[in-house]
């Protein structure tokens, strides 16, 4: 009979613990509204669902505006509302890394074109920022010249860049003016409009010098290439470029669906369930500089076919099955 009592007793004890056992709190600090940025949190919150985990999750959009971003970071570190931070954009990364310094919070950053550029990856004499960890947004810039220059036939191109002066731009076109120095045929011209971001009239202003900027170098040249950052992100990038010159390469799938001739870029299931994982080994008592900072294992390629007859451009079919479904016109 005591046994049975003694039984009864530590079930109820067990389930009142499991009962209190408070959530963790992951907090989600999107840079910008905009497709990169939503479908990583939309991927990564239905990975971290599916991986069962007690979590509470908050997703903030910052709205592109560094301050704001800080300070929502800050008031939740106040109220001590967090136990892990997910930075997703370069903008809020950086935000993330200032303000959580010191603080001993886990911070996992995703949609980072170069992390080191960032100051986001940790180095041995940095212990500081050990408490950082994350994947990096990356596809080789070689593989998109040479698909571009697959398809381009080795003709002698003149393709604008045009772009703000966020980090992840900056470092993207840095590596493609280096690339294509492999190639005679290709040409970049490009225009940088630097990016403001303390307030919502900044940003319009930032986005209308872009669209002047696009239209200064039309004569020059034959298309443009969008790179990494909030101007190619932005749902009217592909329409209104297009009504100027085609668009040779977009930031996203949905940028080919509007018109662009191609894309090759992370795969964001694949990048979700890295996220997701990395969460999880945080959780499970792993230290974050002890996860490694790699890219997602998996890529797309992306075509649109519509595009490509429109511009007498033959995608090759070995080019179409590595595509699999993501064949638009």
């Amino acid at each position: 009979m005591k046994l049975v009592i003694f039984l009864l007793y530590l079930i109820v004890f067990l389930t009142c613990s499991l009962a209190n056992a408070e959530s963790k709190k992951v907090l989600i600090v999107e840079t910008l509204p905009v497709p990169i940025v939503t479908t990583h949190t939309q991927y990564i919150s239905a990975e971290l669902s599916r991986l069962n985990m007690d979590i509470e999750i908050e997703i903030y959009n910052g709205d592109g505006q560094s301050e704001r971003i800080a300070n929502h970071i800050s008031k939740k570190l106040t109220c001590n509302c967090v136990d892990l931070v997910i930075t997703n954009g370069t903008l809020a990364s950086k935000m993330g890394k200032r303000v959580l310094k010191g603080k001993r919070i886990p911070m996992v950053f995703v949609t980072v074109a170069d992390p080191h550029g960032a100051g986001l990856v940790p180095d041995k004499n940095s212990p500081d920022l050990n408490f950082i960890t994350g994947t990096i947004y990356s596809v080789k810039r070689g593989t998109k010249f040479e698909i571009a220059n697959q398809l381009l036939k080795g003709k002698q191109t003149d393709i604008g860049i045009v772009a703000t002066t966020y980090p992840s731009a900056l470092t993207d076109i840095a590596k493609l003016e280096s690339i294509s120095n492999k190639y005679k045929n290709i040409n970049l011209v490009k225009r940088l409009v630097d990016y403001r971001d303390g307030n919502d009239k900044d940003l319009t202003d930032t986005y209308l010098q872009a669209n002047e900027a696009v239209a200064s170098i039309q004569p020059e040249v034959d298309f443009y290439w969008s790179v990494n950052g909030p101007f190619s992100e932005k749902q009217s990038f592909v329409p209104e470029i297009s009504k100027v010159k085609p668009v040779l390469y977009g930031a996203n799938v949905n940028s080919v669906m509007q018109g662009a001739l191609f894309t090759v870029i992370p795969d964001v299931q694949s990048t979700a369930e890295q996220v997701a994982q990395i969460v999880s080994s945080i959780f499970s008592g792993e230290s974050p500089h002890r996860i490694a900072v790699k890219p997602a294992p998996r890529s797309i390629v992306a075509f649109n076919v519509k595009t490509a007859t429109q511009l007498g451009i033959v995608i090759p079919y070995d080019l179409l099955s590595i595509a699999g479904d993501n064949i638009f016109q």
